[in-house]
């Protein structure tokens, strides 16, 4: 098969070559696909480098989640050959290639009339909004929901969950491009984090009392000044740090404020046999989305040999909506 592959750890440009490899061969816990799309993540560009949290052993293909069909099924019955399926890549064999392997724990059933694209975006991206606003911010109808970087893969379908969740969404994006972008999501308020106060612009829109939920996938001096904005019994979700910056949040200002922070890693969820939270959210996401209530930020395609100028587009925050890789 064709696809990429590293055999020692670096910046992507430098460690990566296109080329022909050996098929992949599926142990009893993996799933074997022919891959279809693949998000483009900096997860990817992290793994490149050594600094992901799981590192593959070398050498290996990049490529953290995947959609194809079923070549080569396992035992758990959760699929079966020729199904369409969306899941994280097992044993270094990641999705910037023809065939892959999946872990068989985090493998999900796409309906038939889901595009492969559609499907990676409406995996991990969609997965992560959804178990962070529902099962560990219960989110309510009325409540004011904080996103910061909403042009963002995450931060777009943490809007689109919230308004369909019945919440008020104040949105921050960096730039006019941006600020458009997200206004096209159909936020109720877009504050350009560039350019405005947000502090102020906030509690103007919140009357004083702040946001019930925010949803920081930023970090840095903005996810610092989101304490701040923080409502009685709010709720301050922790999801990345897209700057490269950590905030710290007081432990006296959470007491005297009562507020909470809450930590999401979806893909602990996987990893310690919480996968009915997953498969919940999965039921959700994609009921919502033959509905017409979701709609996935556009996903444009990069063909394999473009991978590495998709990758410079993500490190540089050149891109809104999401990238997917097809072979």
């Amino acid at each position: 098969m064709r696809g990429w592959q590293l055999v020692e750890l670096g910046e992507p440009e430098d460690v990566l070559c296109l080329g022909d490899m050996d098929d992949p061969q599926p142990d009893p816990d993996e799933i074997l696909i022919r891959v279809e799309a693949t998000n483009v993540n900096f997860a990817d560009i992290l793994q490149c480098r050594g600094t992901y949290q799981e590192k593959p052993e070398l050498p290996f293909t990049p490529g953290v989640e995947t959609c194809g069909i079923v070549v080569e099924s396992d035992r758990s019955g959760r699929c079966k050959v020729g199904d369409r399926v969306v899941g994280v890549t097992s044993s270094g064999a990641g999705g910037y290639a023809e065939l892959a392997l999946l872990a068989s724990r985090s493998v999900l059933v796409i309906p038939p009339e889901v595009s492969p694209e559609a499907a990676t975006v409406l995996f991990t991206t969609y997965q992560t909004s959804h178990v962070a606003l529902h099962h560990r911010a219960r989110l309510q109808p009325g409540e004011f929901l904080l996103v910061h970087g909403a042009s963002g893969g995450v931060g777009s379908s943490a809007v689109q969950l919230g308004i369909a969740a019945g919440a008020t969404v104040i949105a921050t994006a960096g730039g006019v491009d941006k600020v458009e972008y997200v206004k096209s999501l159909r936020a109720h308020h877009v504050i350009d984090s560039h350019h405005a106060d947000v502090y102020e612009e906030v509690m103007s829109i919140t009357g004083g009392r702040g946001v019930d939920v925010a949803y920081d996938a930023v970090g840095g001096e903005l996810g610092d000044l989101t304490r701040r904005m923080m409502a009685w019994e709010g709720r301050l979700l922790i999801i990345g740090f897209a700057t490269g910056a950590v905030p710290s949040y007081p432990a006296n200002h959470a007491l005297v404020k009562n507020y909470s922070i809450i930590g999401l890693y979806w893909g602990s969820y996987l990893t310690l046999e919480r996968r009915h939270v997953v498969e919940h959210a999965h039921d959700q996401i994609m009921a919502a989305y033959q509905a017409g209530r979701l709609d996935p930020p556009k996903v444009e395609k990069v063909d394999l040999t473009d991978l590495l100028g998709a990758f410079e587009r993500i490190r540089l925050r050149k891109v809104s909506g999401r990238l997917a890789v097809k072979p």
